[in-house]
């Protein structure tokens, strides 16, 4: 995936356009994805991207998730 698709799909999940993706979004991107497995896990590990430990996902902390 190349950074214009990455931010695309960003952007996509970013549902409220405030430039951070926040545990709801996480969720409900993750369902829109028909994510596999048990949904609270599938996030749980996700916010493990976290660097910064604020609570939501900026576009480089889901880059580094993504890569």
């Amino acid at each position: 995936m190349n950074e214009a698709e990455l931010k695309a799909l960003f952007d996509e999940i970013d549902t409220d356009g405030d430039g951070w993706i926040n545990i709801v979004e996480l969720a409900e991107g993750f369902k829109a994805e028909g994510a596999h497995g048990h949904l609270a896990e599938e996030v749980k590990k996700a916010m493990a991207a976290d660097a910064n430990h604020d609570g939501v996902l900026d576009f480089d902390e889901f880059r580094t998730l993504l890569k």
